[in-house]
């Protein structure tokens, strides 16, 4: 077993056993899901499935569902969000193991996490259960945008193109007397945010928890599994996650960019940073519309104009952040999985139009574009410039993916120590990325035994 499944796997069943005892979901009516039968037909019943979601249900999974049950009585789709952070997909592998209110429909947000329940046994394959239903996989997604894994499986369909962008407060930028960037390299990213940060405003900002210079410009080097190199070797010796952690370091020590220890400690995210004005951009992602168009709990006037991610070199097209995600999966437990698959089916060919004004874009490839770009906009053109937004969809991108690297959650937390401790200045440039090497080497090594 890799070490990668080996760690999953004990720490959830840890988990599970804090946790104690099984059982299944309660419908409502008395029976869980989990003795709940595989088709409505005999029973009398309709069978309700189980959907974990990390999308808040306001933002488009609750109407989905609901648009689903008023076509479907016999099969009933109840919605769960779980918080996609260390925690909340602790909560979900551990319901999945255990099988204690466990869904039979979730989502996985990473190469890394769904590759880990597909080793620990977490995930049912998805092959014969996509023929039952005749869901044309290259027609509506591209074979070429999903992984088969080493077994000649598919285990998760995506529902979610990713793009990423770096959003600007147009406010500042024209106070700074800049044009919306249309092409441009990290070095001209880092003038601009020393260029836009004023008084109480960074030029930029960033969450902890989901972004850093390092790993960005490492993916921008090398888009297909950027952790190794051809040799199967760590590739945190790369000249780019060198100049990637530089980067960061002298936008924090420059005053432009809010340290990384002051973002953890609280809890900075994207959407914080850039609509209560401290931040002036932030490199994200198109999801950040949900928040744009939030004047309840994020009320500003400003416009929000859209950028590309800057490129290690000029030129480029890749886009961090961006590709396919929405890892949509069964669970290998699920009694259920019938129905589970008629809902996915239904799910990624209309269903998922509804989380569009949250800034989720479908990955069906014959959804209607202009209505997308006009349900993500919404009534909200005063604070979102249409014309930036339209090209940053349109864009031609490579997007960065990672599924053949040894021990990924081990070597990010490699990476995250040693980035820690060098941003922190407990160590120098040189010392940070000779100990990425060794330290990376070693846990490849190990998890090949």
């Amino acid at each position: 077993m890799k070490r990668t499944t080996a760690t999953a796997i004990g720490a959830v069943l840890a988990a599970s056993m804090i946790l104690g005892g099984c059982g299944g979901s309660n419908d409502g009516d008395g029976q869980t899901a989990s003795s709940a039968p595989s088709a409505s037909g005999g029973s009398g019943k309709a069978i309700t499935l189980q959907f974990w979601g990390g999308v808040p249900p306001e933002s488009g999974p609750q109407e989905a569902v609901d648009n689903w049950n008023k076509l479907h009585p016999d099969i009933q789709v109840q919605y769960t969000r779980f918080v996609n952070d260390d925690a909340g997909n602790l909560k979900l592998e551990t319901a999945l193991l255990s099988n204690q209110d466990a869904p039979d429909v979730f989502m996985s947000y990473s190469d890394f996490n769904v590759t880990k329940r597909v080793e620990a046994g977490m995930i049912e394959p998805l092959d014969d259960l996509i023929a039952q239903v005749g869901f044309d996989v290259d027609g509506i997604i591209g074979v070429d945008n999903i992984k088969k894994f080493p077994d000649g499986h598919y285990y998760y369909l995506p529902a979610n193109r990713n793009i990423g962008a770096t959003l600007i407060n147009k406010t500042a930028l024209e106070a700074a007397g800049e044009q919306v960037p249309e092409a441009w390299t990290w070095d001209q990213f880092a003038a601009l945010a020393k260029k836009l940060t004023t008084g109480d405003m960074k030029g930029t900002a960033m969450d902890a928890a989901l972004n850093n210079y390092g790993e960005h410009l490492l993916a921008e080097e090398k888009p297909l599994d950027s952790y190794i190199k051809d040799d199967g070797t760590s590739n945190f010796d790369s000249p780019a996650l060198k100049q990637g952690l530089e980067l960061q370091k002298d936008l924090e020590s420059s005053g432009a960019q809010l340290s990384r220890a002051e973002a953890v400690a609280n809890k900075l995210t994207n959407q914080d940073a850039l609509l209560t004005g401290k931040a002036a951009m932030v490199v994200s992602q198109i999801y950040m519309l949900r928040y744009i168009k939030d004047t309840t709990n994020y009320p500003h006037d400003f416009q929000i104009v859209f950028a590309p991610v800057p490129q290690l070199t000029e030129g480029g097209n890749v886009n961090i952040g961006g590709g396919m995600g929405d890892f949509m999966s069964i669970n290998k437990n699920s009694p259920n999985k019938d129905a589970a698959i008629q809902f996915m089916d239904w799910y990624l060919k209309e269903g998922n139009m509804a989380m569009v004004p949250g800034g989720r874009i479908p990955t069906n490839k014959q959804a209607d574009q202009a209505k997308i770009a006009e349900m993500l906009i919404g009534d909200a053109g005063d604070l979102i410039d249409q014309a930036s937004l339209q090209a940053a969809l349109s864009g031609d991108y490579v997007f960065p993916t990672s599924y053949n690297v040894p021990a990924p959650t081990e070597l990010h937390q490699v990476y995250t120590e040693e980035m820690e401790k060098y941003l922190l200045g407990a160590q120098s440039i040189d010392a940070a990325t000779a100990a990425l090497k060794k330290r990376g080497d070693e846990t490849i090594a190990s998890a090949k035994k």
